[in-house]
This record gives C-alpha cells, structure tokens and sequence, in this order.
C-alpha cells in the first residue's frame, strides 16, 4: 500500500489531466483528508504513513470520479457557504463564493430588525439559512419547484440550528407567497441554453448538477424575468429585493425593475465582477 505522501502524488498526477488542472493539488488533499478524517495539515506533516487497503481504494474511486469531472463538493457530500455547512448532493446546485454577496446585502438591509425574507429558488437552502443563522430576528420563507431539493435545505436548516425561524415551501418563484414581505433574495438560473453543450463537453461541476437550477432559455433571463413580474404582488412597500446574475445580464435586469417602478444598483463579486443587481423602492 502507498503511503500518504505517494499517494497524494500519484492523485495530483492523475488530476493535472483531468477537466481542472488548476486545483489537482488541492483537490488530492482535500479528498485524502476527507477519506482519512484529518485536516489537510496532517498530511503535510505524516507523508510516511501507510493507507490502509480500505482507504486506498476508497481514495482512488473517488479522485476517478474527480477526474471525470465531479465536483469535489459531491464527493464529499457537504460545502462551506458563508461560515456554515451545507449537504449538498444532485439534487441541488452546489453554493458558490459569489453568492455571499447577496447574503452581505441582504444582511445590510436587514440590519437586526425583524423582517420577512423570501429565497426564491431556495435549492440547498444556502441564503436562507445563512441569513437566518446571522439575523436573529429574522422570519425566513425558502420556495422551490423541487421537492427533492426542498427535502435537502431543511435537512440543512436542522443541522445549522434554524429550523425554527425558516420555512420552505413547495411552488414555482413566488407563487407559495401569500402575505407581502420586506425582502426577496434570488439566485435562479441564469445561464443561456445554449452553453449547456459546453460544459457538458468540458465536464465542468455544472454537467453534475441539476439543469433545472442552471439554465434559463435563450439568453438565460426566463425565470429571473418572471420573478420580477411577480415582485409587485408580494413586496411590501419599502421592500427590497436582489438578483443574482451573469455579469452581461445586468442591462437587462436592471430595465426589468425599473419598469416595475424599483429603483435598481449594481453590486460587485469577490473577483469584481457585476453580479448582482439589488432592487430599491423609488426615492
């Protein structure tokens, strides 16, 4: 049987050819680490032991299956999003660094009083439980088309302590939403039809996950534009809601709320990049 170190090298190996070059490293430690149950430090400081049978096998089915493009997130069954871990697994999409934007927004909005959030499209549960974890005063309503995926944002909610100040409910957008509320957070699908081929033909993480959560017609604004339409029914005034988007699209979100009567700001990602647009009442 190989050692730790050998066989860290021989998975960075193989992973350097697969469809994420750039993280083969960090991918082999991290799945190591998640095989053994030790923090990635323990490797870097015991090479020299040995893998048992067991866990040699088990490490090498699942950096295969990494480089066939499965996302480390899969394979080890949870992600970190804002502080906090989530289970994540096919059936919802895995939450990404630059929704934490959205979060920050919503927090800032919030600011401690006791307001009535919507997640819209609420997949893992990731915004709605990460508001609720932080804005304690908070009353938390997460919708879904996917009852599967519903199934796994209340597990989440249990897990991180919220499931008491967070409800979910099954439906389309905003149609579960019967009373008007003070803030609507939306990270729906947004990217074009038409890419789907590419990153299936690339095995990018986005070929594992659900295509529901992913693509959004032609030029991927379908479901964000009818969310918007649905925005004036259930805000309440002085409500806010925030979009997250592909950079490209932010014209055309922006125009989608401002004929609404919503008074629409850009915010900027992690990396820069315009990936939300926030909706305001008019002043």
């Amino acid at each position: 049987m190989p050692n730790w170190g050998e066989a860290r090298a021989a998975a960075t190996t193989r992973l350097r050819s697969a469809p994420d070059p750039d993280t083969a490293a960090l991918d082999a430690d991290v799945l190591l680490a998640f095989v053994l149950g030790v923090g990635k430090e323990a490797l870097f400081a015991h090479p020299e032991r040995d893998l048992s049978a067991a866990d040699s096998d088990r490490y090498q089915e699942l950096i295969e299956r990494r480089g066939q493009g499965e996302p480390v997130a899969y394979l080890r069954g949870f992600k970190e999003f804002y502080g906090l871990r989530f289970s994540v697994d096919p059936r919802v999409l895995i939450p990404r660094p630059e929704t934490e934007v959205l979060v920050d927004a919503a927090r800032k909005r919030i600011a401690g009083r006791a307001l009535t959030v919507v997640d819209v499209g609420t997949g893992s549960g990731a915004i709605a439980v990460a508001i609720a974890a932080h804005e304690h005063e908070v009353r938390v309503i997460g919708t879904d088309s996917s009852r599967d995926a519903l199934a796994v944002a209340r597990a989440n909610a249990l897990s991180n302590g919220v499931a008491d100040r967070v409800e979910f409910r099954h439906g389309d957008l905003l149609a579960p939403i019967t009373e008007r509320v003070d803030i609507v957070c939306a990270n729906l699908p947004y990217l074009p039809d038409a890419s789907v081929e590419r990153w299936v033909g690339e095995r990018s993480s986005l070929a594992f996950e659900p295509r529901v959560a992913v693509v959004a017609g032609l030029e991927g604004l379908s479901v964000i534009e009818r969310c918007v339409a649905g925005l004036p029914r259930v805000m309440s005034p002085g409500g806010a809601a925030f979009f997250e988007c592909d950079p490209p699209q932010v014209a055309a979100i922006t125009a989608m709320l401002e004929r609404i009567g919503l008074r629409p700001r850009t915010e900027r990602d992690l990396s820069g990049a315009d990936r939300m647009v926030a909706a305001y009442p008019p002043t």
